[in-house]
């Protein structure tokens, strides 16, 4: 490691990040140094910065203007191609050129109409007025549609659904075009269903035919069990690579299945239930985008819906399908369905002041014959046994037997759920000046831009999303309860939180880390009527079987429902008027499928972005650097600076970046070593390239002391000490030294609180999952 001493304060902005105290100074014994390790190669900077869009095509000369002007950089939220997503989500800005001499195609226009529309949300007739609107003004003749259909028949917008309509009182079909139904002359609208079965093959065919290079990509790492991420996805659970050796490695396409419902409007009772799937082959990030999900089935009633009335046709139509499997040009795949999230069948709970209660018990998940023989059992009595209700009309069609295709969703068991409750139990036992406190604290906790939603305070806590949840779990109240609680149930919460976490994030402790992390929660469990009483729920006892899901599925941060709850709650708000809502929805999906398939891929380009125009003269420890490293005597040619940076598809900050508002991308981990094994904390100064090679320069903050001490006085320290020294960190309120190192060695992004005398930190370990 090369060090160099810092003779001179260099000239850069002295105010402190993340909000700290205005008197903040730089310390006495400032250090310099940076780390000799070999850096990545990245581009220059002309090669580096690109940008695409559908509907624009900028020129070289005002590609120039945006990345060298000092003044007028790019703002990230405008980055459409270069930001923190590799891919954007059905929901963007449309932005369109009519410029005759670039585009002499109709369907150019006619397409971008219908973009324009759909973002607009236009119901059929505003459409049609729009068409009329703008065919009245152009030179007559023209080829503009005249109407809606016509215009959805020039871009090849197809019906992907066919519609049945169903008499809950007799179960019998009957003809779409009749209200009511002709044998029980029911003049009653909520004896009436209605579902749509989609064409799956067509619609796979079409997902996997526009992601086939992502999925051909994520196949190779898939096959060799690479997990080179570290997060623990689905296929690299046991479940899937058993499936895939029992399968001889064949090109597999494999669904999880989802099941879920929602209300369409506020004034009847009217609901739709969504039957769904996503592609497990997908990576991560695509695989929860709703754009590339797969509707099966819809179902729009006023009632419930009995699973084999309304599936029996589309799981027929999936079965088929996987017999004959799917073939796309050249390639064949076999389909399977890997599983579908749902609760574990528990035991039976006992009943205190009117709520059932599951007390700690050691319990062994049933086995595929005792789950079969209930459920047989259960389908000739008629009746309810241990939670079996008859066979399901899913074993048809499952390639994973019960009860291991079952995947718990933790969005709903320990966000919504479990983790809300023992928080909301937590605040109404605090004093009113320990709740104002509390709440102007989470209000004020600053994220990574990345992070959609900011914390919702305790006092608006009712419509609360899983999301800030979330956060508030794994980030946001560890650092503030710890002044406010017992110590002894601070480290009872703290157990569950850890528990969470190393399940949620990958493989924090290689192997181990479900055993970890089971050992916390069986403590957390049995201990748990102590400081909650009478909240021992289902919900609570579903959480003892994450550990071994997480070791057959993948960690929860793949698992969870984010995706499918996107997608249900935006296909259900697709419609107008106030009837027909089903052939609304339907329509609007139509359009919104074919539309996403014509979309051009985005890309990322890793590399530096808005050059800073003040010459590198300017920095005294760029002066050292570059003579230390470089042979050539031009220091203002050789190094340029910049004020931001992506590295492995995620944005960095620096402080020279004025325009990040109150987001905070430049407290990150890094590696300081050339063995990969010292990490450190610090805040990004500036970006800089030398010599064709990119660095970042750091401003460390050392660590201060471990956060285990705070724990030594509970009876939980031996088991907390390991996880919460890994997962939190305690820092130096002022930095000691600056580091240069490659931009590659930059790890993740972290959340900082400041707590005036120290800074609390914890890194952010999953960026996957969907937010």
């Amino acid at each position: 490691m090369s060090k160099v001493s810092d003779r001179k304060r260099p000239h850069t902005d002295k105010r402190r990040p993340i909000e700290l105290k205005e008197e903040a100074t730089f310390p006495q014994n400032d250090n310099f140094s940076f780390c000799d390790a070999n850096p990545s190669n990245y581009d220059d900077r002309d090669k580096c910065f690109s940008i695409e869009s559908m509907s624009i095509k900028l020129h070289e000369d005002c590609i120039d203007e945006v990345i060298h002007n000092d003044d007028d950089y790019t703002d990230d939220q405008q980055i459409t191609t270069t930001e923190v997503d590799t891919y954007t989500d059905d929901e963007q800005v449309i932005s369109v050129e009519l410029d005759d001499d670039e585009h002499d195609d109709d369907g150019y226009y006619c397409e971008a109409f219908v973009r324009a529309a759909r973002q607009a949300n236009l119901s059929k007739l505003s459409t049609n007025n729009f068409l009329s609107l703008i065919k009245s003004v152009l030179p007559v003749p023209n080829n503009l549609p005249v109407a809606e259909e016509e215009l959805l028949t020039l871009l090849n917008v197809i019906n992907l659904f066919t519609k049945r309509t169903i008499c809950l009182l007799c179960k019998e079909e009957f003809a779409n075009r009749e209200k009511f139904c002709p044998l029980c002359c029911s003049t009653d609208k909520r004896s009436i269903a209605f579902i749509y079965d989609s064409n799956v093959e067509l619609i796979l065919k079409q997902i996997v035919n526009r992601l086939s290079f992502d999925i051909d990509e994520y196949k190779q790492y898939i096959n060799n069990n690479d997990d080179h991420e570290q997060t623990k996805d689905i296929p690299f659970g046991n479940v899937y690579q058993n499936l895939l050796k029992k399968n001889d490695y064949r090109n597999l396409i494999s669904l999880l299945l989802h099941v879920d419902g929602i209300g369409i409007t506020s004034s009847t009772k009217l609901k739709m239930w969504m039957f769904s799937g996503s592609v497990v082959e997908l990576p991560p990030k695509l695989r929860s985008q709703r754009s590339n999900m797969v509707i099966i089935s819809i179902w729009i009633a006023y009632v419930q819906p009995p699973p084999k009335l309304w599936l029996s046709h589309c799981i027929d139509n999936l079965d088929a399908i996987k017999i004959k499997g799917i073939r796309i040009s050249d390639k064949y795949y076999k389909l399977l369905i890997f599983g579908i999230t749902g609760d574990c069948p528990a035991l039976k709970g006992q009943h205190m002041e009117r709520k059932m209660q599951f007390h700690y018990e050691l319990i062994h998940l049933r086995s595929v014959e005792a789950y079969s023989k209930l459920s047989n059992k259960s389908e000739k009595t008629n009746s309810d046994i241990y939670g079996h209700r008859g066979e399901s009309i899913l074993i048809k069609i499952l390639d994973v037997e019960l009860p291991h295709a079952i995947v718990l969703d933790y969005l709903h068991i320990s966000l919504l759920g479990h983790g809300k409750l023992i928080i909301s139990s937590i605040y109404d036992r605090l004093k009113p000046k320990q709740r104002e406190d509390l709440n102007i604290q989470i209000n004020n906790q600053h994220f990574p831009n990345f992070f959609n939603r900011k914390l919702r305070s305790f006092d608006n806590f009712a419509f609360v999303k899983a999301t800030e949840i979330r956060n508030m779990l794994f980030y946001g109240l560890l650092p503030h309860f710890n002044s406010i609680m017992h110590i002894e149930q601070y480290s009872h919460f703290t157990l569950y939180v850890c528990a969470l976490r190393l399940l949620h994030s990958g493989h924090i402790f290689g192997d181990k880390t479900s055993t970890i992390a089971h050992q916390l929660f069986i403590e957390f469990y049995k201990d748990h009527e102590l400081f909650y009483a009478h909240l021992q729920h289902f919900k609570l006892h579903l959480h003892i079987h994450l550990s071994s899901l997480y070791d057959t599925h993948g960690s929860l941060c793949n698992l969870g429902c984010f995706g499918q709850e996107s997608l249900i709650g935006f296909v259900s708000a697709n419609h107008h008027g106030t009837q027909y809502h089903g052939d609304s929805i339907v329509h609007f999906y139509n359009i919104d499928f074919a539309i996403q398939n014509k979309k051009e891929k985005e890309s990322i380009v890793n590399g530096p972005y808005d050059m800073l125009s003040v010459p590198a003269n300017n920095y005294h420890y760029l002066k050292e650097f570059h003579t230390l490293t470089c042979t050539c005597n031009d220091l203002d040619l050789c190094c340029k600076i910049y004020r931001r940076f992506i590295v492995k598809n995620k944005m960095f900050h620096s402080l020279i970046y004025n325009k990040r508002g109150n987001s905070v991308n430049y407290f990150v981990q890094y590696i300081f070593d050339d063995n990969g094994k010292k990490y450190r904390f610090g805040i990004i100064d500036i970006f800089f390239t030398c010599d064709k090679k990119s660095y970042v320069v750091l401003k460390h903050h050392p660590v201060k002391c471990l956060f285990s001490e705070t724990f030594k006085m509970s009876s939980y320290y031996y088991l907390l000490k390991k996880p919460v020294d890994k997962l939190y960190f305690v820092l130096e309120y002022f930095y000691s030294q600056f580091d240069i190192i490659p931009v590659c060695q930059i790890l993740n992004h972290c959340i900082v609180v400041d707590k005036n005398d120290y800074l609390f930190v914890t890194n952010v370990l999953s960026y996957n999952e969907h937010d």
